[in-house]
């Protein structure tokens, strides 16, 4: 979120997140007092009794999940995040800026928040310059597809959907290794998942198909060497606010297959720096579940395998064209490295948040708070297609 080289000063504080006294509270938290900032930078919660500060979010603001009505506390919310104190809203990307719009439609101040809202996408530390698997790649060397999964929520983020691709590789015989990192959470504590574990159980099993290899648990540094030596990273996910694991890889030269929703389609364009998968989503790009239907329900867990094998039979699809055509990778890998370095570098990141701290630092307190010229939001992936290709 916030950028990693600056020429200001920039403190991580200890606050305290309401949530773990009630979970109805994630929107708020107090930090330590007796700090000396010239702004605060909060991220999803609402920063009580702060002068002035900015505020990041990744979908919602203000967060209130598991409150279905209006009430003084989410009143209150809104009228903190409208006051003067909160001098800019920044959502990280703009599929978060949309759903802020629609959120706040029908709140009074709706144009006063929409005046300070923009979009900065987050960054990420960019892995080595060389592509680590450019000079095999050139030599025509490639033994198997290596694809790698990243995602604790394994069912969500597409884990089912990459075993059952691993399987349906090996029955036709193709060189493909489907690479796991997952804690494999699955079931009722999960938005998306049908709430039975014994759902996941065929999926679970195929863990040990001879073609897929398991991580239970990595340092995020030994994940994005992992995904510098694959060919692809893998999240056909269901639903994901923005899929830091696609830019890390990115960030390693490599190339994502994914879906189309919430903030992906931002930085994934289908055969330029990844694969597409098809997902029925709505205007917002949230996954279109059917309705009247509960997650315990025959009828959901019937649907959620449709999907799974939907998206495996078109992620086969999607590949075949790459399996044993190493030239193929070559210029996909360069785009999604690029990509990165546009869109999600620290140099980018640095470049925007330094004089914008200055600007919003320098500004009076009793004055109206709105974007300047100068908060320009983010690009998409079509506004830089032309450099990509």
């Amino acid at each position: 979120m916030v950028p990693r080289r600056s020429g200001h000063q920039i403190d991580s504080r200890l606050f305290l997140p309401f949530d773990k006294l009630l979970n109805k509270l994630d929107g708020i938290a107090w930090m330590a007092p007796f700090h000396n900032a010239d702004l605060v930078h909060a991220f999803n919660r609402v920063p009580i009794g702060e002068r002035k500060y900015v505020i990041s979010f990744e979908s919602h603001l203000p967060r209130r999940f598991g409150i279905a009505r209006d009430n003084s506390y989410t009143d209150w919310l809104t009228r903190e995040i409208s006051s003067r104190h909160c001098r800019r809203i920044i959502a990280l990307s703009h599929y978060a800026r949309n759903q802020f719009i629609d959120q706040t439609k029908d709140a009074c101040t709706a144009e006063a928040l929409k005046a300070k809202l923009l979009v900065r996408h987050p960054n990420v530390l960019m892995g080595p310059d060389v592509d680590p698997l450019a000079a095999e790649l050139a030599e025509g060397r490639m033994d198997e597809l290596v694809i790698t999964f990243v995602g604790s929520h394994f069912a969500r983020k597409g884990g089912c959907v990459a075993v059952r691709l691993a399987q349906k590789a090996l029955e036709e015989n193709l060189p493909v290794r489907i690479q796991i990192v997952s804690s494999l959470t699955v079931g009722a504590s999960v938005w998306t998942d049908p709430t039975s574990e014994a759902f996941f159980k065929p999926y679970l099993d195929l863990l040990d198909l001879p073609n897929v290899t398991r991580f239970d648990g990595l340092p995020n540094s030994a994940v994005r060497q992992l995904l510098g030596r694959s060919h692809f990273s893998f999240l056909p996910t269901f639903s994901d606010t923005f899929g830091y694991s696609i830019i890390e890889a990115m960030a390693e030269h490599t190339p994502s297959i994914a879906t189309p929703v919430q903030a992906i389609p931002e930085f994934v364009m289908d055969g330029l720096n990844g694969l597409m998968l098809p997902l029925d989503v709505d205007e917002l790009g949230h996954w279109v579940q059917p309705e009247g239907v509960k997650h315990g329900d025959a009828a959901y867990e019937a649907f959620f395998a449709e999907e799974i094998e939907r998206l495996a039979d078109h992620a086969l699809a999607a590949i075949r064209p790459y399996i044993g055509a190493p030239e193929k990778l070559l210029p996909m890998r360069r785009a999604a490295r690029l990509t990165a370095e546009k869109m999600f570098s620290p140099a980018v990141s640095g470049a925007f948040y330094d004089p914008f701290y200055e600007r919003v630092a320098a500004e009076k307190p009793s004055s109206d708070p709105q974007n300047t010229p100068l908060d320009v939001s983010s690009p998409t992936i079509s506004d830089i297609e032309d450099q990509l290709a």
